[in-house]
């Protein structure tokens, strides 16, 4: 979560002086969808906290397999 609010701060909120509360939204918004479109991105985040995700069973293989 630090490392995706960080790299809101520093590209959509930036030297941001909205008006009203609602272009600190939109601009946060704009952040997530960035992120969101670069596959790479969350999981850098992830990895750069050493933690790891472990599905259940592996996507693509079924239990009778």
């Amino acid at each position: 979560m630090e490392l995706l609010w960080s790299s809101l701060k520093k590209r959509e909120l930036a030297n941001l002086a909205g008006d009203h509360l609602a272009d600190v939204a939109d601009a946060t918004e704009q952040g997530i969808h960035r992120i969101n479109h670069n596959p790479q991105l969350p999981w850098s985040f992830l990895t750069h906290t050493g933690l790891t995700i472990h599905p259940a069973h592996p996507p693509n293989l079924r239990k009778d397999q």
